[in-house]
């Protein structure tokens, strides 16, 4: 009886593990993301008496040659009873080694989970400058942040 017991545990170890095996192989298109550092990003809540909009990194993964998603994570507010504020992100970029330029824009609800703004970039391999700022509005006003650069490698 106890060797019945120990092939059964062993038959749904090794079940599991295989379940494991396939939920984590996806279909093979790997990304590995990265935190790419900016200089700090300053801005004041629009609800002023909250947590302040500060960012130093985007949270860049490929998503084809040449092509990133880069996302801020790092915002949040203590707001939860008004939703907290909406933050419209804009991200200028300027790929040094072909000379492309862009931007990219897109707006975020910040709420007390740390989220922000996504920004889908085309901007071929090579090194890429970019510059984020932001705008933060609720509904009474709109609070601009400061700029801030850093520079990250396309694939």
């Amino acid at each position: 009886m106890h060797s019945k017991t120990v092939r059964a545990a062993t038959a749904c170890v090794t079940a599991a593990a295989g379940t494991l095996a396939l939920i984590t192989m996806g279909t093979g298109t790997a990304s590995a993301e990265t935190a790419v550092p900016l200089e700090r990003c300053w801005g004041i809540s629009p609800n002023i008496i909250d947590q302040p909009y500060s960012t130093a990194r985007l949270f860049v993964s490929p998503t084809g040659r040449g092509q990133v998603t880069a996302a801020v994570r790092d915002i949040s507010s203590f707001w939860i009873p008004t939703g907290g504020y909406q933050s419209t992100g804009r991200l200028d970029w300027h790929n040094l080694s072909n000379g492309r330029k862009g931007t990219a824009i897109n707006t975020a609800p910040i709420g007390l989970y740390v989220g922000g703004p996504t920004f889908r970039l085309n901007t071929g391999p090579g090194t890429v400058r970019v510059t984020l700022s932001a705008v933060n509005r609720n509904a009474l006003w709109s609070i601009p942040t400061t700029s801030c650069s850093g520079t990250m490698r396309v694939g």
